[in-house]
């Protein structure tokens, strides 16, 4: 150990040195003292009619993002536009440039007003030295509005929504089972908390807390699984995700939507009232909002499924490569280790476990935290299925690849159980998952009762301007939910209770307003192959399909 320890040293000199060593960005450009600026605001909305417009200059020195003092400005300059009187405006400036700087932000304000409601593009724009001296010192840059309703009509939404709802499979033993949301709709009363200093909003836009419900402990009686949805065009950009943006000033409420070729993505939210961790020392809290996402293509078929949970994407993999039964997914969700209920991640695989990382030596040890997933078995196991999804359906489900490739295939059967077992070579690695048909008629628990679409929160119960299908009507039972900026549930930070020998862990983020990669219904998307690594284990692909691994 003592020679990792010295290579780690030499490595992290050498690394200070370069550091030292390295010049600042724009010690590599010849920029000008000064640029001239030709900012425009085209297709302003109608609402922003009398609304007072500036724009504000904001310069960083940020070669390390994890700088003390990187997200202090060296320079602020904010410029009046005036009150808007029509569908554009401009306004023309020169601004000095600094002798060193590293970002330049550029971000229209007073705009509140449509917030959510119409997308100006990336707000704050952002540049850096190695633009200004591509694009010299006469610089022209619009700011165009558009609406961020969804032009995807809800006929089609529903239809895909449907089409791709999961086969979920849970450890027969499972204490909380998916739920809904609207029964809290009466308890949405906003309280804050003090964010982490380590929260990079105190430092992007100075904000101290945040927002979070605290939901009543009752369960009722009835509590029917609602799955909630979300359906949009694959090509979508939020504000903040330039690759010259400084980290966190990602906008959530600022997104945009493009039709590109056509591929749209549906992102399914499982709701569980309750998260008990994957170890009996806890991660416990209230509320858990668990999600998956599919690529479709323009004419309905899957291309990719995204899996996501522990704030880590757990799984990217052609749609091929797991099991479903006539387009859904069979998915598994996880229990936890020494008898706990679990974290609730989503599986596409079952029958394996994954130790996580509890930050620790010493946590791994006492807490040693898992995902323990189920198998597809009637003895040990129960479904949550789509309520479309007939008996007949369920009579024979294939798990396992099942490839009809004879190059890369031998076929033995287990007379035994008359099982089809497969050895099979796919795209160079080799498949040993063995692939059965099972009965599972009788491990349905229940069905999903709902299937509940998720509106833009900007657009609420809003007028339309764009919307294929003409309104924005939600349900009062949802209104408080879709819009919500903040932790659903009573734990809106990790507190660890030593006389209870429990970690309380944190509520979850509200789907559209996540701040962390996972989940966001406009950020993520599935797209290439990836999949998480954690302590011992890994969520990747158990086996490699092909055309014919999905059961029709």
């Amino acid at each position: 150990m003592h020679h990792k320890i010295l290579l780690s040293s030499i490595f992290v000199l050498v690394t200070i040195l370069q550091c030292k060593s390295t010049p600042s960005e724009t010690a590599v450009f010849n920029l000008p003292s000064q640029v001239s600026f030709q900012l425009k605001l085209t297709n302003i909305p109608k609402e922003m009619n009398g609304e007072s417009i500036s724009f504000s200059y904001t310069f960083y020195l940020c070669p390390d993002h994890k700088a003390k003092d990187c997200y202090s400005p060296i320079l602020e300059n904010q410029y009046e536009l005036g009150k808007i009187k029509s569908n554009f405006a401009s306004l023309k400036l020169n601004q000095s440039l600094p002798k060193e700087w590293t970002h330049l932000a550029i971000r229209i304000r007073g705009i509140e007003k449509i917030q959510g409601k119409f997308s100006p593009g990336h707000n704050p724009y952002w540049y850096s030295p190695e633009e200004i001296h591509k694009l010299g010192p006469n610089i022209t840059k619009e700011f165009r509005f558009v609406s961020q309703e969804n032009k995807i009509p809800n006929r089609i939404q529903e239809t895909i929504a449907k089409t791709f709802a999961p086969i979920l499979v849970f450890h027969k033993d499972k204490k909380h089972l998916p739920s809904n949301i609207e029964k809290y709709s009466k308890f949405f009363a906003n309280k804050e908390y003090p964010l982490p200093e380590k929260d990079l909003r105190r430092k992007t836009i100075g904000q101290k807390t945040w927002n979070y419900v605290d939901f009543p402990d009752f369960l009722p009686t009835q509590n029917p699984t609602h799955l909630y949805y979300h359906v949009r065009y694959a090509e979508t950009t939020v504000s903040g995700t330039q690759y010259t943006a400084l980290p966190g000033f990602r906008d959530n409420t600022n997104y945009w939507y493009e039709v590109g070729n056509g591929d749209m993505v549906v992102s399914y939210y499982i709701w569980y009232d309750w998260n008990e961790g994957p170890t009996k020392f806890g991660n416990v809290h209230q509320g858990d909002l668990e999600s998956y996402a599919l690529l479709i293509s323009k004419n309905g078929k899957p291309k990719r499924i995204l899996l996501t949970g522990h704030n880590h994407i757990l799984l990217d993999t052609d749609f091929r490569n797991i099991n479903s039964v006539n387009n859904h997914p069979i998915l598994y969700v996880a229990k936890g280790n020494m008898g706990a209920d679990g974290g609730n991640p989503t599986s596409a695989y079952g029958g394996y476990t994954v130790k996580l990382n509890a930050g620790n030596f010493l946590f791994n040890y006492i807490s040693d935290p898992w995902d323990v997933f189920p198998t597809f078995d009637p003895k040990e196991s129960i479904l949550i299925v789509p309520t479309d999804l007939s008996d007949k359906e369920l009579t024979s489900v294939k798990i396992g690849p099942g490839t009809l490739n004879p190059k890369g295939k031998t076929q033995q059967i287990n007379h035994d159980s008359n099982e089809l077992s497969h050895d099979e070579i796919a795209n160079g690695q080799l498949n040993q998952t063995p692939t059965q048909f099972v009965d599972a008629r009788r491990m349905v628990k229940q069905r999903i009762e709902k299937l509940v679409m998720w509106e833009e929160p900007g657009w609420v119960n809003q007028t339309s301007v764009e919307d294929p299908d003409g309104h924005h009507r939600v349900e009062p039972t949802l209104s408080s939910f879709f819009q919500f900026q903040g932790r659903l549930g009573k734990h809106p930070r990790t507190v660890l209770k030593i006389g209870e020998l429990k970690q309380y862990g944190e509520s979850p983020e509200n789907a559209p307003f996540k701040t962390n990669i996972e989940q966001h219904y406009t950020f993520e998307r599935p797209q290439s192959d990836r999949n998480h690594t954690d302590r011992d284990g890994n969520y990747g692909p158990k086996f490699y399909g092909d055309d014919s691994t999905p059961q029709k």
